[in-house]
């Protein structure tokens, strides 16, 4: 007799390879089986350091031994089926299993799964629909996760002992996953498709305004500090990407991150980056021991003479030592800071730099973020289009008549919440090294308004 096909509803609708519904219960078991069965006999020969061509041929060879297997107790498999097998297992080993074709697509975003049945698929138009289910019970989902923990570039541990985890996957793909604290698994996929972008393309994309890209990329020739804040999921790694693009090649860049999200070093930028040092911050194990935090490598990349530090995302204690390098380690450095509203960036700020445990209080974190003189890029995402774009950009200085740093608003939100120049409210050292790099303090007159 002819066994099942094993068919779900594909990204774009179509049936596709993999497991999708519920309603599609025998099915799904059918395949997860035999993805289960194929992958057990090449456990063995499917090791870390296998090319991904040579790991496809011996999948392809397993499975047809498995079809052979099965038509001898008079399971007849089609050519199709067995495609289906060799496709699931491998992208189970090398890609994201039933996930792996929304990764190929261009307008997918960001992936959520609840337990193995419930996935969510989330698109750059805003839209969310449902996708396919990613195992056959809870305790497979958990055995991949753990297989992609271990594929990751630290690997990273999850158990019992360790129920939170977050990966940087390869090709721009972000992981997060919670275990035992939850009633089922979770898993949150972030994708990064801007990893190759210039402040050009983002200004195509609306993202910029034309006198916001020029700015910014005078600001960055000019080796002033940048910080990028705002909410989750607002473009400000995609952003701190397109600016570090501006960053001469031969300047020897050290990227800090809590979990690799920026890819400066990976080999597709080497024409933009030939000297850059990647880091990431290492958890503990299951004993409690070898943890690396961000704060802790902020003073240490310095000994490996940087040009410029990025750090992907201050959440904890390593503001304060980063603005420390923004002062006086490598000037034209950058980082990202999580803020609700702009105008509450002081105040988050000050936050930060008392987790720092260097016995700082506030007047001395304003001081130190005075002196720094960042500009600060504030992103915002509209909820309804999906859009995201800058909304102003704040000039900081040293404190002058009150103990909090001073600011001037360069650019404020226009009518329609982009950035647009606030008429000339920028220092003259500021307008000097920008003009210097070539930049035309006429993109910063609204009017008649003359500079301040």
């Amino acid at each position: 007799m002819s066994a099942p096909g094993w068919t779900f509803a594909g990204p774009d609708g179509a049936r596709a390879v993999g497991p999708a519904s519920s309603h599609d219960g025998a099915d799904d078991a059918d395949l997860w089986a035999a993805v289960r069965a194929v992958s057990v006999q090449l456990a063995d020969v499917l090791r870390d350091g296998v090319d991904r061509v040579g790991a496809r041929q011996l999948i392809d060879a397993q499975v047809r031994s498995w079809g052979d297997d099965q038509l001898a107790v008079g399971r007849v498999m089609s050519a199709e089926e067995l495609q289906r097998v060799a496709r699931s297992v491998f992208d189970r080993r090398f890609g994201l299993g039933p996930l792996q074709p929304y990764l190929e697509r261009s307008d997918v975003e960001n992936i959520v799964v609840n337990g193995c049945r419930q996935t969510w698929i989330s698109y750059t138009d805003g839209s969310k629909r449902p996708g396919p289910s990613v195992a056959e019970t809870d305790d497979d989902l958990v055995e991949w996760v753990q297989l992609l923990a271990r594929r990751g570039n630290s690997g990273r541990e999850f158990s019992h002992a360790s129920p939170l985890l977050d990966v940087a996957l390869s090709d721009g793909v972000r992981l997060a996953v919670v275990g035992w604290v939850s009633r089922r698994p979770h898993l949150a996929i972030r994708v990064h498709r801007l990893v190759d972008v210039t402040l050009r393309q983002l200004t195509e994309l609306g993202t910029l305004t034309e006198p916001l890209e020029a700015f910014l990329k005078a600001t960055i020739r000019a080796r002033r500090n940048v910080i990028v804040c705002g909410e989750v999921n607002t473009g400000k790694t995609t952003l701190v990407r397109a600016l570090a693009n501006e960053i001469p090649p031969q300047e020897r860049v050290i990227t800090l991150e809590s979990d690799f999200e920026l890819f400066l070093d990976d080999p597709r930028l080497a024409h933009r980056h030939h000297d850059v040092v990647a880091m990431e911050a290492r958890q503990a194990n299951a004993e409690g021991a070898g943890e690396v935090r961000l704060q802790d490598l902020v003073p240490a990349c310095l000994r490996l003479n940087p040009d410029r530090v990025i750090v992907g995302e201050a959440r904890q204690g390593e503001l304060a030592p980063m603005l420390e390098v923004m002062y006086s380690g490598a000037r034209g450095s950058m980082c990202t800071l999580h803020v609700h509203r702009p105008e509450h960036v002081f105040s988050r700020v000050v936050q930060l730099g008392r987790r720092a445990d260097l016995g700082l209080g506030a007047d001395d974190v304003h001081l130190m973020f005075g002196l720094a003189e960042p500009l600060v890029v504030y992103l915002e995402r509209d909820q309804a289009s999906n859009e995201r774009f800058v909304s102003q950009v704040m000039e900081i200085g040293p404190p002058g008549d009150s103990v909090e740093p001073t600011r001037n608003l360069v650019f404020r939100p226009g009518p329609d919440g982009r950035a647009t120049p606030a008429g000339g409210h920028i220092s003259a050292a500021l307008l000097d090294d920008l003009v210097v790099q070539g930049f035309d303090p006429e993109l910063l007159r609204t009017g008649a308004e003359a500079w301040v």
